[in-house]
C-alpha cells in the first residue's frame, strides 16, 4: 500500500514538472513579436513602431526580405534614445538579411527601419524573439 502512494506520488510530481517545462517551452519558443511591410518610392523615408519583450524572452532576432527594388538601408532597435542594435546594409533584387540573437530585457523597445535610394523598395520586416531554452 505505502509503496503504491510512494509511485502515484512520484508520478505526480513528474507529471507537473512535465506540464511546467511545456509551458515554459511553449511561451519561450521563437516567435514573430512585429511585422512590417515596407513599400517606399525613391527618395529617403523612414518607418518607426514600437515592440514588447516579453519577461520570459531574452533574444530578438531581426530579418530583412528584400522582394524588389535597390536601396540602401538602416535598421535600428532603441531604448528610449539609447540605440541597442543597429544593422546597415544596401541590397537589391530577391535578397536577405538575418541578424544574430540580439540580448533584450523585458520592456518596450522603439523598432526603425529607413531607407535612402534612387528606385522603389519592397520588404517585409521581422523582428522575432525567442526565451532561454531556444
Amino acid at each position: 500500500m505505502a509503496t503504491s502512494r510512494a509511485v502515484i506520488g512520484l508520478a505526480a510530481i513528474l507529471i507537473i514538472i512535465g506540464a511546467t517545462f511545456a509551458v515554459y517551452a511553449a511561451v519561450t519558443y521563437p516567435r514573430a513579436i512585429l511585422t512590417i511591410p515596407v513599400s517606399f518610392t525613391a527618395g529617403a523615408d523612414v518607418t518607426n513602431t514600437q515592440f514588447d519583450q516579453q519577461s520570459l524572452n531574452s533574444m530578438v532576432q531581426v530579418q530583412v526580405s528584400v522582394q524588389s527594388g535597390v536601396a540602401l538601408w538602416r535598421a535600428r532597435i532603441l531604448s528610449g534614445d539609447n540605440v541597442v542594435w543597429e544593422h546597415a546594409a544596401g541590397q537589391g533584387e530577391q535578397q536577405s538579411y538575418s541578424s544574430g540573437w540580439i540580448a533584450l530585457t523585458s520592456g518596450t523597445y522603439n523598432f526603425s527601419f529607413g531607407i535612402i535610394g534612387g528606385t522603389s523598395l519592397e520588404a517585409a520586416v521581422t523582428v522575432s524573439s525567442k526565451g532561454g531554452f531556444w
